[in-house]
């Protein structure tokens, strides 16, 4: 009972769902659910992208790859304006998607799913991860050069150097470490990793161990990016953003006058930072962020991820995939 406690309790504070996508995948069926139980893998079905829960996002090349619930995977090749369904060999929701180059990619999801494609997600192929006995991965971080590391619930931390045909389970910090992990970042050759109960990890450029760093925050982190400038900027639950100037030696916070969960972020390439979050929550930092502007989506659905595609900002969550209009957003 703990156990389920503590992964329904990390799901609620992302606003993402191990709890409302799962009791989602044994309700009535959304749509697309009953595609998603004959359809075969690689076949392109009709689904209304604003009809299905999309967890993450991503770039392969110039083409956009979006994951959601019951294993389906959203591809765009218009950056973000039309988007076509996939099937993959999988039901269960996917969580994370990653990309070495415009070819070769990864997914992640409950119950240990993990499938991987090798033309840019058009098909895809399960992996069997009998290792993960079941537990749920999170996400998925591309290292270059065909590596990937997947990880997720209780600790579970798996790397692959063969594309993600293969993966050798890790222990991370130490036997005993059971924190969910939201993320792992490449920093400057290193590897920075962050989970619930605010532990902030790092280790060097061949990652033989994490060292575990003091941390601002008790609370749970659910990402990090890193500003032009080389700032790490820190963010998670109930509206907490920390940023470190110093490579995490030591922390700042940042005010921002919500308690709304940030679930993702991106530095763009003209500089700005954009994280997302719960509630159509949208904060944006022109400083490198040293300061964030706190505004919400007109339509208040919560976001899961976002990424710059042609210009725009294509954002993905609780209402499928859409643009991002910034001049439309409202404070409050």
């Amino acid at each position: 009972m703990m156990n389920w406690m503590r992964v329904t309790c990390l799901a609620v504070g992302a606003g993402l769902a191990f709890a409302s996508v799962a009791n989602a995948e044994k309700a009535a069926p959304a749509a697309g659910a009953q595609a998603a139980a004959t359809v075969r893998p690689g076949t392109v079905v009709e689904i209304k992208p604003n009809r299905i829960y999309l967890m993450d996002v991503e770039k392969a090349g110039e083409r956009l790859v979006a994951v959601g619930e019951r294993g389906f995977v959203l591809v765009s090749d218009d950056a973000g304006k039309t988007w076509k369904a996939v099937g993959t060999p999988v039901v269960r929701t996917l969580t994370g998607v990653a990309f070495n180059g415009d070819k070769l990619g990864v997914a992640v999801g409950h119950g240990g799913s993990l499938v991987r494609t090798d033309d840019g997600g058009s098909t895809w192929t399960e992996v069997p991860m009998d290792e993960a006995y079941g537990e749920s991965l999170l996400g998925v971080t591309a290292l270059g050069d065909g590596k990937f590391a997947a990880y997720g619930a209780f600790g579970q931390y798996f790397d692959s150097l063969d594309g993600g045909k293969s993966w050798t389970k890790r222990t991370i910090i130490s036997e005993e470490f059971e924190n969910h992990i939201s993320q792992v970042v490449p920093v400057d050759g290193t590897l920075w990793l962050v989970t619930e109960y605010g532990t902030i990890a790092r280790c060097d450029a061949e990652c033989t161990a994490y060292t575990e760093l003091p941390s601002p925050y008790t609370g749970s982190f659910f990402g990090m990016v890193v500003a032009q400038d080389g700032a790490l900027v820190l963010f998670g639950m109930r509206g907490t953003i920390f940023r470190s100037a110093d490579a995490g030696v030591t922390w700042q916070k940042i005010e921002t006058g919500t308690t709304a969960t940030f679930n993702s972020g991106r530095t763009l390439s003209d500089g700005r930072i954009i994280l997302v979050g719960n509630a159509g929550l949208v904060a944006t930092s022109t400083d490198n962020g040293q300061s964030f502007k706190i505004e919400w989506s007109p339509a208040s659905r919560g976001f899961s991820a976002l990424v710059e595609a042609g210009g725009n900002l294509v954002v993905v969550g609780e209402a499928g995939a859409g643009m991002l209009d910034t001049s439309a957003l409202v404070t409050k």
